[in-house]
């Protein structure tokens, strides 16, 4: 899977709208300071409980309570850093499915912890936006709260594992990483105790066509009612491509925060849903001027060494991906037994009209939004 792509770093986006570089990925990284009287306790994407007006594309999940069912989230990426303090209690046991000829630490194992800041793969440095970047799409599913990074789904337990580091991604370990979060058997692996229900792929690159042995995982985890949410990829109106454009895939492309689709963010009609991906900050006086959603990350204190923080930086499809896994985990806690058939037949009371793109004339796009009827019928 060498086409896929990983994080990458484009500061300069604050002060140019998205240049069109290394589009493949569905991740960006920024950092902004956001001014004390921007704040809230609750991002914007997912609404608001104090009476204010909530930003156009918010979920409008913040008032529902999960229900009694835990749900299994699988976060395949580079990994996650299991000590922050706003996924603690969060993460069940994961693996790093990286395959001895590209893991840095020789074989595949249960650490399922990013490389380390730093880490070459021969000539190749990895970014810490690499690095980040699961622990970062791990906070928008489950995040527990702590400093202000609440998940959509507070209650659903992340699935962790690690499918791509320093070195490039193969994809045979993409493949195996997918069968193994579903519970599938995968030889030479111990059984995977806690299998998926949604499996959620921040990543795009792949071919332009979905390739016949990624095709054939999906029908199979379909059958096996399982959920699969991928990012459209950040190619700027491009087409979607693998994994997002397999059919079966939830995929999933960016808002900013006045639900218009962001100018990043991958065009296609076989787009599923687009969710709140973030950009550059909006010029109003609202909470969700700030356009970019908040994440669990690390960053370098003054002395040059790493602390957990937490921030208003994610932007990309990478990011609106997660939104909808935790969303649909939010309605499997309340119906553990939905399929994906359910979820199609019942999409019309999940979404909301996004303005369309000149662009796209056979695009129809639908931004995602709490119903507020949850709970058993």
């Amino acid at each position: 899977m060498s086409n896929y792509c990983p994080p990458v770093l484009n500061q300069r986006f604050a002060a140019q709208v998205m240049a069109p570089v290394f589009m493949l990925l569905a991740v960006f990284g920024f950092w902004f300071v956001i001014a004390p009287a921007m704040a809230q306790d609750i991002p914007w994407h997912l609404g608001t409980h104090n009476g204010q007006l909530p930003a156009p594309s918010a979920i409008n999940t913040v008032k529902e309570k999960p229900g009694p069912n835990r749900i299994v989230v699988a976060v395949v990426d580079s990994g996650v850093m299991a000590e922050h303090p706003s996924l603690a209690g969060q993460l069940l046991p994961g693996y790093d499915m990286v395959s001895a000829a590209q893991n840095l630490r020789n074989k595949r194992s249960a650490d399922f912890s990013p490389d380390a800041r730093g880490a070459r793969c021969g000539v190749r440095l990895m970014a810490n936006s690499f690095r980040t970047h699961g622990t970062e799409v791990a906070s928008l599913v489950a995040g527990n709260g702590v400093d202000g990074v609440f998940g959509v789904n507070p209650e659903a337990k992340v699935l962790p594992i690690r499918v791509f580091g320093a070195c490039a991604m193969s994809r045979k370990d993409l493949i195996e990483a997918i069968s193994w979060a579903a519970g599938f058997p995968v030889a030479g692996l111990p059984d995977n105790p806690h299998p998926a229900k949604i499996i959620n792929l921040s990543m795009a690159g792949g071919y332009a066509v979905c390739g016949a042995d990624l095709q054939a995982l999906i029908d199979r985890l379909i059958q096996d009612h399982k959920f699969i949410v991928a990012a459209a990829g950040n190619n700027f109106h491009k087409p979607l491509q693998e994994p997002a454009n397999c059919p079966g895939v939830i995929a999933v492309g960016a808002l900013n925060a006045e639900n218009r689709i962001e100018i990043y963010s991958a065009l296609d009609p076989r787009t599923f849903v687009y969710a709140p991906g973030g950009g550059a900050s909006l010029p109003v006086n609202a909470v969700w001027a700030v356009n970019k959603l908040k994440v669990a990350t690390y960053e370098l204190d003054f002395l040059g060494n790493e602390r957990a923080t937490t921030r208003f930086s994610g932007v990309g499809t990478s990011y609106a991906a997660p939104v909808v896994a935790g969303f649909i985990s939010l309605w499997l806690s309340h119906h553990p037994d939905k399929t994906f058939a359910d979820f199609l037949r019942e999409k019309p009371q999940f979404v909301r009209q996004v303005e369309p793109l000149e662009q796209c004339t056979q695009c129809m796009p639908l931004g995602l939004v709490n119903p507020d009827r949850w709970g058993p019928p």
